[in-house]
């Protein structure tokens, strides 16, 4: 029986802004690909109709996920198109929208 562990694996990480760079660029892509993922997940197990918009911290270009598409998901939210949802009948938002094209 072997009492230490033989690798690292995965350790907790203290959330912080990444100082190095290229470090942080590498976190924020490896990042976003996961959490496309879990929102690509979410809408296959559920059926839910998911939209989202992240900016690159570098440049500031948007990176975009949506089932079925991000457009149609935020014209939903934005015209408060969701009869069988009574938490938002009758909302509307405030939130503006670039284009994503």
């Amino acid at each position: 029986m072997v009492k230490g562990r033989l690798t690292v694996g995965r350790r907790k990480i203290e959330i912080k802004r990444i100082t190095n760079i290229v470090s942080r660029r590498v976190c924020f892509s490896k990042r976003r690909a996961g959490l496309f993922k879990k929102a690509s997940d979410l809408s296959i197990l559920c059926g839910a109709e998911i939209a989202i918009v992240v900016f690159s911290p570098s440049g500031g270009k948007a990176f975009s996920f949506g089932h079925p598409s991000v457009d149609s998901v935020i014209n939903r939210f934005t015209r408060g198109d969701a009869p069988n949802n009574p938490t938002m009948a009758g909302r509307t938002s405030s939130l503006s929208f670039p284009s994503l094209q």
